[in-house]
């Protein structure tokens, strides 16, 4: 989404506002056609020393074109706005009904252009043009800046919103903060256009989902690109500078700051509101960290696992300990604080070591066989008799099974049959064993004789007879 509306912005700039140019030309030709400075630009050099503001953009270039002059002048809102009331020719000048006529005329070709047909005017309540006018810019400079910070802060932002929430977080805090322009510029003639105030919504909502998280942004120069981490709020700072530079960049821009800081508070506003309902993507936002965390929890484990491999069990475990405090349930780090009470020797904490990768659920084949392979050293430390309890080993069954581990089923069940054969789990957990072993194989006679060896008179002897008779 955020790329369709950077495209949505060039596209209007580059093909809809492109002809204004010509529009301009013919405008200006009809001007000095008409000799309508003749008139104006005198009085606009009386009404700027009327004003207190002297004369500059007039005497001062008395050798200028007429185009620069007339820019001067249009682009002087103040002005522009008595000139337009007849506070700056008035009615009872003989010279009145000539100019009216041709000024009048002026201001419909100027009107003809795309730009002031959908920009924003001020003292005017017109959605249609609250919505075109966030999609328009004033200039180059102007698009390239907002379209940046679009596609750095959007990115983001949609990703953190999903592409519905965003984009209608994009159009409602433009609609707002063309709201906010009107509101504090009513009363006054001018317009306004760009697509500043939607970019200053997703500002705000990019301060208030982000805040002082560091965030990944992209950046290039000539043929060098890549990703810098900064704090979130570094590209409010950015933005914020970019507001105070622009107008010295394009001397035809006039910043609407209304109109941002209507934004702004818009984008913030809605964000809030969208984390407090959970509609923000907390993992988008965490991912980053979560690499991060991740990528120094593998460093730390490689750095661990060397200190192991130096018999350094001290250092090590410390290292595993602080892993696992930091990220419960990790298989890799159990396995590890396992490996150093085995090397210690130490029942007790072998034990409990043990227990801890025993009950932790397989949540893959390969958790499963690593469990196996556990189970295999940690049976050969106890000299083939397990002291876990019961539960703790027979809750290892279920992901052995899945895994196809029925070596270490069987070793798991033997022992426990050993040990306490009344436990009612195990005749169903053999009994289930001798089904999985392929029929006919000596393998599976020896299973079904050592179930009625040992539970002659159980529920699955009946069974094991018909299997064995049948075999």
């Amino acid at each position: 989404m955020t790329i369709l509306l950077v495209l949505a912005n060039v596209f209007v700039y580059a093909f809809l506002q492109s002809g204004d140019a010509r529009v301009y030309a013919r405008a200006q030709a009809y001007y000095e056609q008409v000799n309508l400075g003749a008139l104006e630009f005198p009085a606009y050099v009386t009404w700027l020393n009327q004003h207190g503001r002297g004369a500059q953009p007039i005497d001062a270039h008395p050798d200028r074109p007429t185009g620069f002059m007339l820019a001067q002048m249009q682009s002087d809102r103040a002005f522009m706005a008595d000139l337009h009331a007849d506070k700056v020719i008035v009615p009872t000048d003989p010279r009145y009904a000539q100019w009216h006529d041709q000024r009048a005329q002026f201001d419909d070709i100027l009107d003809s252009a795309f730009t002031p047909r959908h920009a924003l005017r001020f003292s005017h309540i017109e959605p249609g043009r609250m919505l075109t006018a966030m999609f328009m810019h004033g200039g180059i400079e102007h698009l390239l800046g907002n379209m940046l910070f679009l596609l750095v802060i959007g990115m983001l932002v949609e990703g953190a919103l999903g592409a519905g929430w965003f984009f209608g977080l994009y159009l409602l805090g433009g609609l707002l903060a063309a709201s906010t322009s009107l509101t504090w510029h009513w009363g006054e003639q001018g317009a306004s256009l760009g697509a500043s105030g939607a970019i200053a919504a997703l500002m705000g909502a990019y301060c208030v989902i982000w805040g002082l998280r560091r965030v990944k942004v992209f950046y290039w120069f000539f043929v060098i690109f890549d990703y810098v981490k900064v704090p979130a709020l570094v590209m409010l700072g950015c933005w914020l500078v970019w507001l105070v530079i622009l107008p010295w960049l394009d001397a035809g821009t006039h910043v609407d700051y209304a109109d941002h800081a209507g934004g702004l508070l818009a984008g913030t506003v809605m964000a809030w509101a969208l984390r407090r309902h959970r509609r923000v993507r907390e993992s988008f936002v965490e991912e980053d960290e979560r690499v991060e965390r991740q990528a120094h929890d593998d460093a730390e484990l490689e750095r661990a696992q060397d200190l192991l491999g130096r018999m350094e069990i001290a250092k090590a475990r410390e290292i595993f300990n602080r892993l696992d405090a930091a990220q419960p349930g990790q298989l890799r780090v159990l396995i590890a604080l396992y490996r150093c009470a085995r090397y210690q020797g130490q029942s007790t904490a072998l034990d409990a070591a043990a227990a801890r990768v025993f009950t932790l659920p397989a949540h893959a084949d390969g958790d499963a066989r690593e469990q196996a392979q556990i189970y295999a050293d940690y049976a050969k430390a106890c000299d083939g008799s397990p002291r876990l309890d019961a539960a703790t080993l027979l809750g290892l069954l279920p992901g052995l099974q899945r895994a196809g581990q029925d070596d270490c089923i069987e070793a798991i069940v033997r022992a426990l049959i050993g040990r306490e054969p009344a436990n009612p789990a195990l005749p169903v957990a053999w009994f289930a064993l001798c089904l999985r072993t392929p029929e006919a194989s000596p393998a599976r006679r020896e299973r079904l004789r050592l179930l009625l060896d040992r539970y002659p008179d159980g529920e699955y002897a009946a069974k094991a007879r018909f299997l064995l008779g049948a075999g």
